[in-house]
C-alpha cells in the first residue's frame, strides 16, 4: 500500500461554524480532517502533516514557496502527497507548486467549499478523492494536480469560477485531466506541461493590472515610480489594451520593467492578431512578453519565479508561451 503524506494548510475544509463569532472559523486539527474521509485508509497508508491553519486569503507567495519546500524535504518519505488549502488562492498555491517543486511524485491539492460543520459537507469526500488520484498509477508524470467535486484539473488551467458552489473548480481551456469514480481514477489526456524553475527567491514587487473601458497610462506610472519588478496585464480579448494603457506599458518596458500581457477572458490565449498601437502584437514587438491561456494571477506567479530565476525576456516568452 502506498504511503500518503496529508499536509494542512487550512481553509474551509478546515473550519466550523462559530455562532458567536458568526461564521466560519478555523477548528479542525489534520488528524481530525483525515478521519473524516471515511475509508481513507483502505487507499492508502496516511501521515498527517500541519503546515498551517490558515484562511487561504492568508495565502502569500512566500508561504507557497516554503510549502514547496517542505514537500522537497519530505520528498523520500511517501509516494505522493494530498494538500487541504482554502479555495480562494488554492490554484495560484497549485500553479506556484507546479512550476518551482523538484520532487515528481504525485501531488494533490484539495479543499472544500462548505465548512466541516455545514449540512452535506464536501471536504471529506474531496480529501478522499485527493488521496484516489495520488495513488492512482495514471498521476505518475501529469504534474500538480487539483481534485474538487469528482473532477481531477491541472494546476496550469484550473480556476475558480464560482463563489459558492461547490462545483466552483473548472478548466476552461481544456476541460478536466480526469474524473474520480467509487473505484478509480478515468484520466483524460496529458496535460501540457513546462519545465520548472527553482529559483532562490521569487521577485516579490510584481503587480497585476486589469484593464477596463479608457485604462489611462497613470497606474503603470505609479508602478516605475514604486520600484516594481514587473506587470501582468490582463488585457481584453486576445491582448489587447486601451491607448492609454499602451502608453504605460510602452513606458514601463522602457523603465526596465518585465511585461506580461494577458487576457482577461475566461478561455482563449493572447494571440498577434493586431497590428495598431495597443496590439498584442505591436506590444510584443515593444518588448512586452505574451503571457499564452495563463490567468492573471498564474502569470504573475510564473513573472515572479521567471525574474528570480533570472530568466531572460526570450527564456519568458518560450516559458509563458501554449
Amino acid at each position: 500500500m502506498k504511503k500518503i503524506c496529508i499536509i494542512t494548510t487550512g481553509g474551509t475544509i478546515a473550519m466550523k461554524e462559530d455562532r458567536a463569532a458568526g461564521g466560519l472559523v478555523p477548528a479542525v486539527s489534520g488528524a481530525d480532517l483525515a478521519a473524516s474521509a471515511r475509508g481513507i485508509t483502505d487507499w492508502a497508508d496516511i501521515a498527517v502533516k500541519e503546515f498551517s491553519n490558515i484562511p487561504s486569503e492568508f495565502m502569500t507567495p512566500e508561504r507557497m514557496m516554503d510549502l514547496a519546500r517542505a514537500i522537497d524535504g519530505m520528498a523520500e518519505e511517501a509516494d505522493g502527497f494530498v494538500v487541504t488549502h482554502g479555495t480562494d488562492t488554492m490554484e495560484e498555491t497549485a500553479f506556484l507548486l507546479e512550476t518551482v517543486l523538484h520532487t515528481e511524485k504525485p501531488v494533490v491539492l484539495t479543499g472544500a467549499m462548505r465548512g466541516a460543520s455545514d449540512l452535506s459537507a464536501d471536504g471529506p469526500a474531496n480529501l478522499l478523492d485527493a488521496v484516489k488520484t495520488a495513488v492512482s498509477p495514471g498521476a505518475a508524470g501529469k504534474g500538480v494536480l487539483v481534485v474538487m467535486g469528482g473532477r481531477v484539473h491541472a494546476a496550469r488551467y484550473v480556476e475558480k469560477m464560482h463563489a459558492t458552489l461547490p462545483e466552483a473548480f473548472r478548466s476552461p481551456q481544456w476541460g478536466p485531466a480526469g474524473t474520480v469514480y467509487a473505484d478509480r481514477v478515468v484520466w483524460a489526456g496529458a496535460p501540457e506541461r513546462k519545465a520548472r524553475l527553482h529559483p532562490a527567491r521569487l521577485a516579490s514587487h510584481v503587480w497585476l493590472v486589469k484593464c477596463a473601458a479608457g485604462t489611462e497610462a497613470d497606474i503603470f506610472h505609479a508602478a516605475i515610480a514604486a520600484g516594481a519588478d514587473g506587470l501582468v496585464v490582463e488585457g481584453f480579448g486576445c491582448g489587447n489594451v486601451p491607448r492609454g494603457a499602451d502608453a504605460g506599458i510602452r513606458d514601463a518596458i522602457a523603465a526596465g520593467l518585465a511585461v506580461v500581457l494577458v487576457s482577461r477572458t475566461a478561455a482563449g490565449s493572447v494571440a498577434r492578431e493586431y497590428a495598431y498601437d495597443g496590439g498584442a502584437g505591436s506590444l510584443e514587438d515593444a518588448g512586452a512578453v505574451l503571457g499564452g491561456s495563463l490567468s492573471g494571477q498564474k502569470a504573475r506567479l510564473l513573472l515572479m519565479a521567471a525574474l528570480g530565476a533570472g530568466c531572460s525576456r526570450e527564456e519568458m516568452r518560450t516559458l509563458f508561451r501554449d
